[in-house]
């Protein structure tokens, strides 16, 4: 979520809202509580369960962060961190 903000020069008051959803294998805490923790508990947080494709990817938290912004959609950065970014080779950086 930090890389998300700053990479995007996100301001708290531009997020309107922020879906995660979980591989189920994770499952010790709701991601939502570590963005509480890090100052976004006005943020309207909802968590979900990814659906259990065989082979997929394990140990993954996907973020869809909805925020007002005035860039153009080539301007926003998508984040993937350590092996996420097999996810989304177009996307990740």
């Amino acid at each position: 979520l930090n890389n998300m903000i700053s990479e995007n020069a996100i301001q708290i008051d531009d997020l309107i809202s922020i879906i995660f959803t979980a591989t189920v294998d994770l499952d010790a805490d709701f991601p939502a509580v570590a963005a509480r923790e890090i100052g976004l508990g006005q943020v309207p947080l909802l968590c979900g369960v990814e659906i259990d494709v065989p082979g997929a990817l394990p140990r993954v938290i996907r973020v869809l962060m909805h925020i007002n912004s005035d860039k153009d959609l080539s301007q926003i950065k998508h984040i993937y961190l350590r092996g996420a970014t097999s996810l989304r080779k177009d996307l990740a950086q």
